[in-house]
């Protein structure tokens, strides 16, 4: 039992923490680029065994003393320790005084890494390798104190080692490649790429950027983009800083251009941009701590990288809006995925940042004057609108305007636009005659619900006496709390709404989006989705069907079990379990094929956020079929969708020529729609199937790429299928 729970901590925990100590230091966690980063340390064998010793301590620390498995097994907490170890492994002669040095560094390191998280983590800062350079430091000041620890030799007679190892072709390999004819701009930029991990072999940059290439290809033209910068910069200003020759240098310049150009914030010419105007500023840091560097004795290493990162960050938070430069919110470990779940998820993203609000009334309405209206929504009350009734002449009365009855809102239900809690009701103003208005109380009957701290939503010119709550009580979204009047500024029955960030009655409003609605124009009904009308929409709330919402309420612990077969293969029994994560967001997990697929459903909508594992699991065709679905039942409204890029496959070389401009232009894009295709009942449906359909176009020419079927009763999916060229899936739900 124990032996299997130490190796089931190795394969879990340790195994991957260690491989991502060495990718994370480029702002990745990929085993391919880890193996080539491991083997290339040991091209110094003692920097590279001291590197991997280093690691490994610090990750049988941090998860003995139960720190965050998650951050740990991203290598969070263990690359500095990396970089530690490598750097003492590389100036200083093995031996049992460095190696309870090299422990007592790690240790620190890791203590640092923690304390570090914590409070930068606050602020949403990353630390970076400070922890690195301040245990590093740790060392290096007082070493020549310790009798017991003697630099190396090993860089000036490194041929004599080579030999040592692999005799005369291994050393003529080495030679070879560090004679190769190429430009000095390319030599300085490989010798930049070894200097990472303190290697001073050609080979090094060469293997390091052929794994960055393979790896992401906006992370290796970023490295060339800070690369170039930093070099025609210094020739510019004449420095000698050109030649890259001190150990981290031209490491600060590909380091930032990797954090600010696609890791911290979203590709796109603007992250670039800013990587072109952040090198040089970085350059003049490196300037001015080799200036200082002299005085205090201690080499920088790549604290000028770590400075303006986090320098940088930390005033892009500080942003009232967020601009053009877009901070990455939900880190992949890779810019290319980085971008195309951005650009696939635009919509999905601008719903998370907003507290869902409904339209507050049954149904439809139109609105007779929206934002900065020409009448009454001016200045810092300009994020309102007032909604009214109209019959098919679009007038809001029925005969004659002579009384408040005759007019089509009069006395209609006003409901919760969200759950909440009353704050504030005025219920003693009388209606108005129509055509006056009463100035002296000018928002009339007046309600004000608190959703959440900073947000109320106000709903005013409401009917005296018809309130059904008060002042304290809790509210449902759509629960009845008054009815539409005349009162107050209102020459004409109609309802007042508007958001805002205190429970004062007319304070200034808050430009703020309905999370969902229907909008009819003409024959043709739209759902949109976290914006807001506009003068003279009709507009409609989304009223959800109870077997589309019924059968897409996975709840955790939920077991989903399916028959499925394709041309090729016999039929298969596999079940997915619906669970949560720490961060309370849902997913269905297939233990069979280890593939995990996160998912939302806000009661209106319901769609996946993201995939992980294995593309040819029932998941994954799940996961293509139900990208996002509509719980109301609406025969002519089509769902559509973007996918991101990186989910679906294709030919690999067009998506890596499409990566590098990605960040630019995106010529190739896959879109999702879906739609009812057939239903028992068009009122109450007790079946109902869905089709669904996947395009993929280039420079707008869209060809499918798939297509797929799902079939509800009784509450539940009860089958579903997928057809592409190449494939063809179904599944049967199953009790067995």
């Amino acid at each position: 039992m124990i032996m299997g729970e130490s190796i089931n901590i190795l394969r879990k925990t340790i195994i991957p923490a260690t491989l991502n100590s060495y990718s994370v230091v480029f702002f990745f966690n990929n085993k391919l680029l880890a193996i080539v980063l491991l083997s290339v340390t040991f091209f110094n064998f003692y920097a590279g065994l001291s590197g991997l010793v280093a690691v490994l301590t610090t990750v049988i620390v941090a998860n003995s003393m139960g720190f965050d498995k998650i951050r740990l097994k991203q290598g969070i907490y263990s690359f500095n320790a990396l970089l530690t170890g490598i750097g003492m492994g590389t100036f200083f002669e093995p031996g049992l005084v460095f190696f309870i040095l090299l422990l007592l560094a790690v240790l620190f390191s890791l203590i640092i890494s923690v304390i570090l998280s914590g409070w930068l983590g606050k602020y949403g800062l990353p630390f970076l390798s400070i922890p690195f350079v301040i245990s590093f430091w740790l060392i290096l000041l007082p070493s020549g104190q310790f009798a017991n620890l003697g630099l190396t030799q090993r860089n000036v007679f490194w041929m004599n080692e080579m030999y040592a190892v692999g005799g005369k072709p291994l050393l003529y390999f080495f030679q070879t490649i560090d004679n190769l004819p190429l430009s000095r701009m390319v030599i300085v930029y490989l010798r930049s790429l070894r200097s990472i991990f303190f290697q001073d072999h050609l080979i090094t940059g060469i293997f390091i950027a052929s794994a960055l290439l393979i790896s992401s290809r906006i992370t290796c033209l970023l490295t060339i983009t800070g690369f170039i910068t930093a070099y025609l910069f210094a020739h510019l200003i004449g420095s000698d800083m050109a030649s890259f020759s001190f150990y981290n240098i031209g490491a600060n310049y590909i380091l930032v251009a990797i954090a600010i150009g696609g890791f911290f914030t979203i590709p796109s010419r603007y992250s670039f941009l800013w990587v072109v105007l952040l090198v040089p500023l970085t350059s003049l840091i490196i300037l001015f701590m080799t200036k200082l560097s002299t005085f205090i004795q201690l080499p920088f290493f790549s604290l000028p990288f770590s400075i303006v990162v986090i320098s940088f960050i930390y005033f892009l938070i500080l942003r009232v809006k967020p601009g053009k430069l877009i901070l990455t919110q939900f880190q992949h470990y890779s810019p290319e995925i980085n971008l195309y779940s951005y650009k696939g998820s635009i919509d999905r993203i601008t719903g998370n940042q907003y507290f869902p609000l409904h339209l507050p009334f049954w149904g439809d309405w139109t609105v007779s004057q929206g934002y900065d209206g020409k009448y009454t929504h001016k200045g810092e009350w300009g994020s309102a609108i007032d909604f009214v009734l109209v019959d098919e002449m679009n007038k809001t009365y029925d005969v004659s305007s002579n009384s408040c009855e005759d007019f089509y809102c009069y006395n209609k239900p006003v409901v919760a636009p969200a759950d909440g809690i009353i704050v504030e009701i005025a219920d003693h103003i009388d209606d108005n005659e129509p055509g006056k208005v009463n100035s002296t109380h000018n928002w009339g009957n007046t309600i004000i619900i608190k959703h959440l701290n900073s947000l109320y939503t106000q709903m005013s010119h409401l009917r005296a006496g018809t309130f059904k709550v008060k002042k304290g009580d809790f509210v449902r979204l759509g629960e009845i709390v008054a009815y539409c009047g005349n009162s107050g500024r209102s020459p004409e029955p109609h309802l007042h709404f508007q958001a805002q960030v205190t429970p004062i009655p007319g304070a200034k409003t808050l430009d703020y989006p309905f999370s969902y609605y229907l909008q009819q124009a003409g024959n043709e009904i739209k759902l949109k989705s976290f914006c807001t009308p506009g003068e003279g929409d009709h507009i409609s709330n989304v009223l959800t069907n109870p077997l589309l919402k019924e059968a897409f309420d996975f709840q955790p612990g939920m077991i989903l079990k399916f028959i499925y077969g394709n041309d090729s293969e016999p039929e298969k029994v596999i079940s997915w379990e619906v669970f949560t994560d720490q961060y309370n967001n849902k997913y269905l997990y297939c233990s069979e094929t280890q593939s995990t697929a996160f998912f939302v459903n806000d009661g209106t909508m319901f769609y996946f956020t993201s995939f992980y594992g294995e593309q040819k699991s029932l998941l994954y065709f799940f996961y293509l079929t139900a990208y996002k679905v509509l719980l109301g039942y609406y025969e002519n409204i089509e769902i559509s969708d973007f996918f991101p890029l990186h989910i679906i496959r294709k030919n690999r070389l067009s998506l890596w020529i499409h990566d590098i401009i990605a960040p630019f232009y995106q010529y190739i894009k896959a879109q999702y729609s879906i739609r009812p295709a057939w239903s028992d009942s068009p009122v109450n449906p007790g079946q109902i199937r869905l089709s669904s359909k996947i395009h993929i176009s280039y420079f707008g020419s869209r060809r499918e790429e798939g297509s797929g079927t799902i079939l509800l009763s009784d509450n539940q999916i009860r089958e579903f299928s997928f057809e592409s060229f190449n494939k063809k899936i179904w599944a049967q739900r199953t009790d067995i």
